[in-house]
C-alpha cells in the first residue's frame, strides 16, 4: 500500500488502531498517539467517530493519588463476527468469533469425503448455517467468511488448483457456493497458507518476523513469513516444496512430497513390518517411542531426507525459526534435534526448530486472522 497520499494514510492510520485495540485490547488515547506516532487531536477525532459508530466504547475511569486517570477505550466485540471453516484433511472444523477474535462457537464433525465434492460443499453450507442459528446472532452482523482449503486458490476463477484433495475439487467454485447461499462475504484461501498466518497470530510463530513453516502430513508444502508478511509469489505458491526433487535431474520422477507424506512414510513401514494399522507419521512416531525397531528405522530415513528439504528452503530464507506442522508436530526431542544436527553440518545458522502448538487448529486460527483483517478494512471505509 502507499501511505504517502492523505488517503492511504488516513485508512492505514485506522486500521493501525483497530488493530491495536484488537490485539492489546483497552488502550488509553495517549497511548494510541504515542504508539501511531499521530497528533493527539488526530487520535481523538478518529476514537469521536469510531464512538459514534458504536465500533468502539470507553472503559471504566480509574483514579489514583493524582487524580483521574485517562479513560481507555476498546472494541465492541459485539460489532460484528468473522466465520472460519476449515475442510482439511478428514475433519471439518467451523468456528465463529467476535471482533476481538475470541472464538464464540466452534464445531466439528467428520468429513464426507468419500461421497465427492459436491457432497462436502452441501455438509459446508450446511455446517455454517447450523452454527449461526445455534448462536442466534443475526446474519447481516457476520461480515466475513473464510475457508481454508487444499490447493492453490486462483482468485478468477474462484477454484482451488493443482490439489489432489477429492476428485472434482478443482472444478468447484467455492466462493461463490458460499457467498450465493448466505450473502456473506467470502474468501477462500490454501490452507498452509491460513496456518502460518494462524501461527504468527496466535501460535509459537508470534514472536518472530521472519517464520518458516513446514507441513507435513496429507501431503509436504511450506508457507513463509518474511518481515512479517506472508510470501506468496507471483501463482500464490511460494513455499511449494513438496515439488522439490531429491536427485541431481529434472528426469526425476518422484519429488519429495511422493517420498515424505504419510502414504509412503507409512507404505515404507508397512512393507518391512508387515501388515498393520499404521497410516500416518504421528503413528509411526507413537510406535517409535514405545520402542518398535522398525517404526524408528523408518522414521530416521525419513527424517534425513526431511532435514534436506529443510536445509535447502533455509539457506533460500534465511529464517528465524522454523515451525513444524501436520503429522511433524508429533517430533519429540529426538526428532528435532537430529534434524538440527543433519542441518547444522552444512548450514549453521538456523537454531529454532519448534513444533506447532495450534497444531490442527492453525487454519482455523488463520481462517479468523485474515477475517478480521478484511473487517478492519470494511470498518475503516465507514468511518
Amino acid at each position: 500500500m502507499n501511505h504517502t497520499m492523505p488517503k492511504h494514510i488516513g485508512d492505514y492510520n485506522k486500521n493501525q488502531i483497530l488493530s491495536i485495540l484488537r490485539e492489546r485490547g483497552p488502550t488509553t488515547r495517549v497511548e494510541l498517539s504515542r504508539m501511531l506516532e499521530i497528533s493527539p487531536a488526530a487520535i481523538s477525532r478518529s476514537t469521536s467517530r469510531l464512538l459514534n459508530k458504536g465500533i468502539i466504547k470507553e472503559g471504566e475511569a480509574e483514579y489514583s493519588d493524582m487524580g483521574r486517570k485517562p479513560v481507555p477505550v476498546e472494541l465492541c466485540s459485539d460489532f460484528c463476527y468473522v466465520l472460519g471453516a476449515d475442510i482439511v484433511g478428514g475433519v471439518l472444523k467451523i468456528a465463529l468469533a467476535d471482533l476481538m477474535g475470541k472464538i464464540v462457537k466452534y464445531s466439528e464433525e467428520p468429513l464426507a469425503r468419500n461421497k465427492g465434492a459436491h457432497a462436502v460443499m452441501g455438509q459446508l453450507l450446511t455446517a455454517l448455517r447450523n452454527i449461526i442459528a445455534e448462536t442466534g446472532i443475526a446474519s447481516e452482523k457476520i461480515w466475513v467468511v473464510t475457508i481454508g482449503t487444499p490447493g492453490i486458490f486462483n482468485s478468477d476463477t474462484g477454484k482451488s488448483q493443482h490439489t489432489f484433495f477429492m476428485d472434482k475439487w478443482d472444478d468447484i467454485d467455492i466462493r461463490s457456493w458460499v457467498y450465493e447461499a448466505l450473502s456473506i462475504e467470502t474468501l477462500i484461501e490454501n490452507d498452509v497458507n491460513l496456518d502460518v498466518i494462524g501461527e504468527s497470530w496466535k501460535g509459537v510463530g508470534r514472536d518472530y518476523e521472519n517464520t518458516l513453516y513446514v507441513k507435513l502430513g496429507q501431503g509436504l508444502a511450506a508457507r513463509i513469513v518474511l518481515q512479517g508478511k506472508l510470501l506468496r509469489g507471483e501463482h500464490n505458491m511460494a513455499g511449494e516444496i513438496g515439488y522439490m526433487l531429491p536427485g541431481t535431474t529434472a528426469g526425476e520422477t518422484q519429488n519429495y512430497e511422493h517420498l515424505l507424506s504419510n502414504t509412503p512414510v507409512s507404505r515404507k513401514y508397512r512393507d518391512s513390518a508387515g501388515e498393520c494399522t499404521v497410516n500416518t507419521i504421528s503413528d509411526l512416531c507413537a510406535l517409535a517411542d514405545r520402542g518398535d525397531t522398525a517404526a524408528r528405522e523408518v522414521i530416521h530415513h525419513m527424517l534425513d531426507q526431511f532435514a534436506v528439504v529443510l536445509l535447502n528452503s533455509a539457506t533460500v530464507l534465511d529464517p528465524q525459526v522454523i515451525i513444524l506442522g501436520g503429522d511433524a508436530c508429533c517430533f519429540g526431542e529426538k526428532e528435532i534435534a537430529l534434524l538440527k544436527q543433519r542441518i547444522e553440518q552444512h548450514f549453521p545458522l538456523v537454531q529454532n526448530i519448534i513444533p506447532s502448538k495450534l497444531n490442527k487448529q492453525a487454519c482455523l486460527y488463520g481462517a479468523i486472522k485474515m477475517g478480521l483483517d478484511r473487517v478492519e478494512e470494511r470498518i475503516a471505509a465507514i468511518w
